[in-house]
């Protein structure tokens, strides 16, 4: 009996002292942000011009988690500031004392194995997807997105392999959803509009991380991502839509449906010598016949129709990364993105479906882990043709040509 009671506290204080590898870490954040569009049209009331509209905002952002683990096993847990219903944004509009919405960021467990030259492992629960994708221009995946469900990673050397199955959210009879649950019974099942189920994305990733000097490396990736999604949507053609009325011009806007897109994935990531990094990705969504996924009125006929533009890309270069105090780093990115290419809840949600042009971003770090950051988009709808008919724009919205700026201005501290 004593040497199990001596085996049970050894036991007790040898998990204590696992628990105590426990790392805290956070930030907190500030934003002013200035969004500007014109339609071009040069429309006044009077001696105003109401072709252009200006938006300012403030915004606050913070989380804090914890992450930890022993021999095969790693976990991690995480809250943030984060906009109801808003998966990929956790920055938050304030005002003074309003509560604003605080959500798990991270709850995830992780097993680990090593067989060999063979290195495995498997995350469960809410976590950042597996996949390798460009988290500059965050042309496919935000880098606030988070996936509840699993993800697992194998590498052998040089080259390695990325698999995910994550849950989106509950599907009621062709309704999408974010619930965690949904009720089924016999009638449901036999729903014309399909059945109840979880939504979910599959996704596979086979890449290889070549290194060809001291300071060169290169990383080559393909991925294919299956969702069985119903009820995600993408605004499209939307014009100024700001402006109302019989004085200035509106253009018709639409909303496309992306019924269980499936998407191809490239991507390739360099670390060039002068602190130089490179990155470019292409996405292409299988075809979608425009007049089948418009949920407003397809007018159109017939021979109009055309399949949705089904690809986006983006190219950047970055100088420089911020890592200690007076660290400073310049980037560039050119993206296009096609109207059925991605999905705008997942992607980045300043440069969404149906634009193209040009990122840059500037920052510094006055001090250790204290950052000053300058972003900038300077956007232009890809797709000027109303998609309502798949035809040019006619009458008084025939030059119309939507212009979108945004910039902003950020300080945040990190431990």
């Amino acid at each position: 009996m004593k040497k199990l009671i001596v085996l049970a506290v050894a036991s007790l204080i040898a998990t204590q002292a696992n628990a105590a590898e426990m790392k805290w870490s956070g930030s907190a954040g500030f934003r002013y942000d200035q969004t500007a569009q014109d339609d071009q049209l040069g429309s006044k009331v009077g001696a105003f011009d109401t072709s252009k509209q200006t938006n300012k905002e403030y915004k606050v952002r913070a989380n804090i988690g914890a992450a930890g683990g022993w021999e095969n096993v790693e976990w991690g847990i995480g809250a943030r500031t984060s906009n109801t219903g808003v998966a990929n944004d956790d920055w938050v509009a304030v005002q003074n004392n309003n509560d604003r919405p605080i959500a798990f960021e991270l709850a995830w467990f992780r097993y680990l194995h090593d067989f060999g030259s063979l290195d495995f492992s498997a995350t469960i629960g809410r976590q950042k997807n597996v996949f390798a994708y460009d988290s500059v221009s965050q042309n496919f995946f935000d880098n606030d997105v988070r996936f509840d469900g699993f993800g697992e990673q194998f590498k052998f050397g040089m080259f390695g392999l990325n698999l995910g199955q994550y849950i989106l959210g509950s599907d009621a009879a062709g309704t999408n959803g974010s619930s965690s649950s949904f009720n089924r019974t016999e009638s449901s099942a036999q729903s014309t509009l399909g059945p109840t189920k979880f939504n979910y994305v599959f996704g596979f990733q086979p890449y290889v991380n070549w290194k060809f000097a001291d300071e060169i490396e290169a990383l080559f990736a393909v991925g294919f991502y299956k969702w069985s999604d119903l009820g995600e949507t993408n605004a499209i053609g939307t014009g100024s839509s700001w402006n109302t009325g019989t004085v200035t011009p509106t253009a018709q806007g639409a909303v496309l449906k992306l019924d269980d897109a499936r998407q191809w994935q490239f991507l390739t990531t360099w670390t060039l010598p002068y602190r130089l990094s490179f990155n470019g990705e292409l996405v292409m969504n299988k075809t979608m016949p425009m007049n089948s996924l418009i949920s407003t009125s397809f007018t159109g006929t017939a021979a109009q129709v055309k399949d949705a533009d089904k690809s986006a890309w983006s190219l950047g270069l970055t100088y420089g990364a911020l890592k200690k105090a007076h660290d400073f780093t310049i980037g560039y990115a050119y993206g296009s993105k096609g109207e059925g290419a991605v999905i705008n809840r997942y992607t980045n949600e300043t440069f969404q479906a149906d634009r193209k042009g040009h990122r840059i971003t500037v920052g510094y770090s006055i001090a250790d882990n204290f950052n000053l950051g300058w972003d900038a988009y300077f956007l232009k709808e890809k797709d000027f043709t109303n998609p309502l008919n798949n035809q040019a724009q006619t009458g008084t919205t025939a030059n119309q040509k939507l212009k979108y700026t945004y910039w902003e201005l950020s300080a945040g501290v990190m431990f």
